[in-house]
């Protein structure tokens, strides 16, 4: 029995936007009645994405579809978060959430899977008058600041939300039937025109290709005195999370040519047309590789032009070969699970000759720090040739303090040796290829989001002596009325 396709759109958009969308796969035999197209609120600025994917809910509950039929999706931009955040709702293990035996496929067109470097610009006075609701009323020129805050690149509630559904202990895509299959199709080209002004490197002009995929994995840097895991059991100082693998579905981005954010729904491609199609018929993970396989072929050309640098930083009128774009989240906080908010990160190389170790120049670096919490930071960084084909040794160097005297952080680098965290002082150092097993492993996958933690002591500061946040009084000499 045919399942209904349920369209859902992205911020600041409406279900409109999906017409001809709509039509052409009307011309690839979906029938007319299978076609639901949603249509919901962003610009208010009391709405969470949450609230947004219970809407949802109640939509199906309360209209033709209903709580135990099957039907796929095709999302746009901000409807992935809004379809995720509905399949992770309670956080119900996979075993036992209904949804995601629910929702059988899953297409993102050009998905804000972890966000967009737009959204902390739509809640300036600009951004409301660009995007604001228009309409008269209580909502008038609002801009959806809570679903832009979770829209905002680096979000707590992305990395929230990834926990969940990408790194959790059983994956919420996985291979066999019971999870949805998913399939990611991002343009190879930002903006033209006036809309070009928005543009940043390595997008649609909207969304990060690196932020798009559903491919991650976490490395954690604990670098307190006693490395534990969850459950308080001893863990390496450096743990890195697997990729897909035999439970965990492959999600690469797939690129379209010569389509941005807006014109890959408004003018969809005929071959992205036609593999949405043969996608919509999967059901078995072997035929999921072989889709994936052709349609990663047809994607090659497509992908060969996000390789090339169209500037980046203060080298706009450069243009070089790269192996592409990543994105690292990176969280710090102390051992008691509160946020580190001043803090530094770098990485380091070892030099041609092996003798020193130098920062690592030749990898240009855009960061972003969210704005509700400084301890979330998103780096984007522009992979140059060659260096994910040879593993090369890394150091990462991390530096924080708590702006305070009586308090300090307290790290143990590569060589186990304790150091106090201040402004004044040296950073602790981590040789990442020495810390992990696997000594061909790296820290770049292009087209990618890595999330990094780092875990630190928070201590009472000076080490050696009472003094300051807590100390005893001397003995009381008199009684006193």
């Amino acid at each position: 029995m045919p399942r209904p396709l349920l369209l859902i759109h992205g911020y600041s958009a409406d279900g409109l936007d999906f017409t001809n969308l709509y039509w052409a796969l009307v011309d690839r035999k979906i029938e007319v009645k299978l076609l639901n197209v949603g249509n919901y609120i962003s610009l208010n600025n009391e709405i969470t994405i949450e609230d947004i994917a219970e809407g949802m809910q109640r939509a199906i509950d309360l209209t033709e579809l209903n709580t135990s039929e099957e039907f796929d999706a095709i999302v746009h931009s901000t409807g992935m978060l809004v379809v995720r955040a509905w399949l992770a709702h309670q956080k119900i293990a996979p075993g036992k959430n209904q949804r995601l035996k629910q929702l059988k496929h899953l297409i993102g067109l050009a998905p804000a899977t972890w966000g967009s470097p737009q959204a902390h610009k739509g809640r300036t006075w600009l951004g409301a008058l660009v995007k604001g609701n228009k309409t008269p009323g209580p909502d008038f020129l609002n801009a959806g600041n809570l679903v832009l805050d979770g829209l905002e690149l680096g979000s707590r509630f992305t990395w929230d939300l990834a926990h969940a559904d990408l790194l959790g202990p059983v994956p919420y895509f996985g291979t066999g039937p019971d999870t949805p299959y998913v399939a990611v199709f991002i343009g190879n080209t930002p903006y033209k025109g006036i809309a070009s002004v928005a543009n940043d490197p390595g997008t649609d002009g909207t969304v990060r290709w690196s932020g798009c995929g559903l491919n991650t994995r976490k490395i954690t840097l604990d670098l307190t005195k006693t490395p534990t895991d969850a459950q308080g059991f001893p863990r390496d100082r450096v743990t890195i999370s697997e990729w897909a693998n035999d439970s965990r579905l492959n999600v690469p981005i797939l690129a379209v040519d010569k389509r941005d954010h807006g014109s890959l729904i408004s003018d969809p491609d005929s071959g992205m047309l036609d593999r949405i199609a043969t996608f919509l018929d999967i059901a078995s993970s072997d035929q999921y590789n072989l889709w994936l396989n052709e349609a990663q072929t047809w994607s090659v050309p497509a992908r060969q032009e996000m390789l090339k640098s169209k500037g980046h930083l203060f080298t706009f009128w450069e243009t070089r070969d790269l192996d592409g774009w990543q994105q690292f989240v990176v969280h710090a906080r102390d051992g008691h699970g509160d946020p580190v908010t001043d803090y530094m990160i770098e990485v380091f190389e070892l030099s041609p000759d092996g003798q020193t170790w130098q920062r690592a120049e030749e990898i240009s670096v855009d960061v972003h720090t969210y704005g509700k919490d400084p301890s979330y930071r998103c780096l984007h960084v522009q992979l140059p040739k060659g260096i994910t084909m040879t593993p090369r040794p890394m150091q990462i160097r991390f530096q924080a303090s708590t702006g305070t005297d009586v308090v300090t952080y307290q790290g143990y680098g590569s060589n186990n040796s304790k150091m106090e965290m201040r402004a004044d002082s040296d950073p602790i150092t981590i040789e990442i290829t020495g810390e992990l097993k696997d000594k061909n492993a790296t820290l770049f996958h292009p087209f990618t989001t890595t999330l990094v933690e780092v875990v630190l002591n928070r201590v009472p500061y000076p080490f050696d002596k009472v003094q300051g946040i807590f100390e005893w009084l001397p003995p009381f000499t008199a009684r006193t009325e």
